[in-house]
């Protein structure tokens, strides 16, 4: 009996380890005011889709692993309105990962710009306040209105 506790015990606190997601983080604004170019693929996302993709958000052309040295300048465009317009930009290259990024506003669209198009590897899911529910942002460039209002953000390795 002692044994299947000490194994329970054991098991419960690995599981527990095995996903560690830091504190909430606030996030602040580089650039604000931006909208997304004209002629922009803008498309659904849907509260809890999953991507295709995997933990990857990918260019146009698909993930090109000799990329390295393109993957920044990448920015999460947070965007006031729908179609991608009044946004605030992030730089991914200074947020962490496995955290709530919150950047303390109300979202209505979001799109990675990403002047290589090349992706990132990593995966960057959106979601409503409270960071419990996400979905993925599949592909740089691309605008997507979400279904909810989003008030945060994380990035996956």
């Amino acid at each position: 009996m002692l044994l299947t506790f000490v194994t329970f015990a054991v098991a419960l606190v690995s599981a527990v380890q095995a996903t560690p997601v830091s504190a909430d983080a606030t996030v602040t604004s580089t650039t604000v005011g931006v909208s997304a170019a004209a002629g922009i693929p803008v498309l659904s996302l849907e509260l809890g889709s999953v991507s295709e993709h995997g933990n990857v958000t990918v260019g146009k052309g698909g993930m090109h692993p000799s990329s390295a040295d393109d993957i920044y300048p990448a920015f999460m465009m947070i965007c006031l309105e729908s179609g991608c317009q009044s946004c605030q930009s992030f730089d991914l290259s200074n947020e962490q990962h496995q955290a709530c990024l919150i950047p303390q506003l109300n979202f209505m669209s979001v799109w990675i710009n990403q002047p290589s198009n090349q992706g990132l590897p990593f995966a960057v899911f959106a979601g409503p306040v409270g960071c419990s529910q996400w979905t993925q942002v599949p592909l740089v460039n691309t605008c997507y209105n979400g279904n909810f209002i989003g008030w945060d953000y994380e990035l996956t390795p």
